[in-house]
């Protein structure tokens, strides 16, 4: 009997695709963190190796294996990663603590506005001046500057809290400043992005039909915050009572899955809803204190690493093969750092922060790492962004994730650091 051919066999297929994939993500990952750098860089480079930039180039017979341009053939490892970011978005809720945000106040607000308002504003201009080979085939114009604004403004929370804890400044001052601020903007990020994305899968826009887009992302934020946040709450101390080793487990997958078909249901992305599942747990009293440990080694060692690599596997350099793609794209990198910089420096000095510390925390929030991706997967599949825009906006995450560490080293005081004084 001989071998079965791997395109005949669907789960044969599966299972080459996850081993070639897991283990190239693991091995550039792990590269990734000896050299200073975060994982999410190494996963996300096994992609573009592994995808038409590179493989795909040399060996285009082993590229279609890893990346079959059937649907069907691909759908187990979208479905494998898309369970790894829905994860990977839950852990990022839990680590957003709304108490922190508001015991940091003006300073964390002023920051957040201007590590968030200037890049939205430039994201804006420069999105309305893109050319047509970065839009989507199914964008509306509204739709597609409106993703460049959130794609420009917002940062990676688990990424900046990684990097804050190799660096050792995750408890000073600053690095709760720059915390803070990250949960703001992934508040507002996420809130964006939902209604974005459900105005981009309205294909035409009507003022009824905005406000109606509208008021479902917002009445799925309220009914998060208030009736989810109870009935989670009393899920959590109903398997607590009872003693269940791995019932906040279920309750977390649970409400995963309840919000993401609400998210989706409204018109936004189930990436959301995801989100707002591991924020109401993350809030709940009767939060498992071993619930983060079952979530975290699966989902950071297995799943997202899937998810980040299948996402470079989309990466195609030479999309940015001609002059002026290659241009929009320096443009997209030059403006979301500028911006970033400026806008949280700025904010920085409102707050009457000194200088080290203002550049410190813009050097933090520079991170865009794996939210942005997540961003511009969303945009990808919702048809909002072309292969060129998710190129650029990719490549942009990657490199200012990679600028982050080095220039956080740099402006970190040699020793014994004066605390940061941080305004009421």
């Amino acid at each position: 009997m001989g071998f079965p051919s791997l395109q005949a066999d669907a789960v044969l297929l599966m299972w080459v695709q996850l081993l070639v994939i897991v283990l190239a993500g693991r091995l550039l990952g792990a590269a990734a963190r000896r050299i200073g750098q975060p994982g999410v860089v190494g996963e996300l480079l096994a992609g573009v190796l592994l995808g038409p930039s590179i493989l795909g180039w040399l060996w285009p017979a082993a590229a279609a294996v890893v990346i079959p341009d059937d649907r069907l053939a691909a759908a187990p490892l979208n479905t494998v990663a898309w369970l790894g970011v829905a994860l990977l978005l839950v852990l990022t809720g839990l680590e957003t603590d709304l108490a922190t945000v508001r015991r940091l106040g003006r300073a964390s607000t002023l920051i957040a506005v201007g590590a968030l308002g200037l890049p939205f504003a430039a994201g804006i201009g420069l999105g309305t001046l893109m050319p047509e080979s970065f839009h989507g085939s199914g964008a509306n114009r509204t739709a597609f500057v409106l993703f460049i604004a959130i794609a420009l403004s917002i940062s990676s929370l688990p990424v900046i809290a990684r990097i804050l804890t190799e660096l050792g400044l995750i408890r000073s001052d600053a690095g709760q400043v720059i915390i803070a601020v990250a949960m703001t903007n992934d508040l507002a990020g996420w809130a964006a992005l939902g209604l974005v994305t459900a105005l981009a899968g309205a294909g035409t826009l009507s003022v009824g039909m905005v406000a109606t887009l509208l008021g479902g992302v917002v009445l799925l934020l309220v009914v998060a915050l208030t009736v989810g946040q109870r009935l989670t709450d009393a899920a959590l101390r109903a398997v607590r009572d009872r003693g269940a080793e791995h019932g906040g487990l279920v309750v977390a997958v649970v409400a995963t899955g309840v919000f993401a078909a609400l998210a989706h249901l409204v018109g936004s992305d189930a990436v959301i809803g995801a989100y707002l599942a591991g924020l109401l747990l993350g809030r709940s009293r009767f939060f498992p204190a071993q619930l983060r440990n079952q979530i975290e080694p699966i989902t950071v060692t297995i799943l997202a690493p899937v998810f980040f690599a299948t996402a470079g596997l989309r990466l195609d350099l030479t999309a940015l093969a001609s002059a002026e793609a290659l241009l929009w794209a320096g443009a997209v990198l030059a403006c979301a750092v500028l911006t970033k910089v400026v806008g949280a420096l700025g904010g920085a000095r409102l707050a009457r922060l000194g200088t080290r510390d203002g550049l410190m925390i813009a050097a933090g929030l520079n991170a865009r790492g794996a939210v942005e991706v997540v961003i511009a997967t969303v945009g990808l599949q919702a048809g909002v962004l072309s292969t060129t825009a998710y190129t650029a906006i990719v490549l942009m995450a990657l490199v200012t994730t990679v600028m982050a560490p080095p220039v956080l080293r740099a402006l970190r005081p040699a020793r014994n650091p004066d605390p940061v004084e941080v305004p009421a």
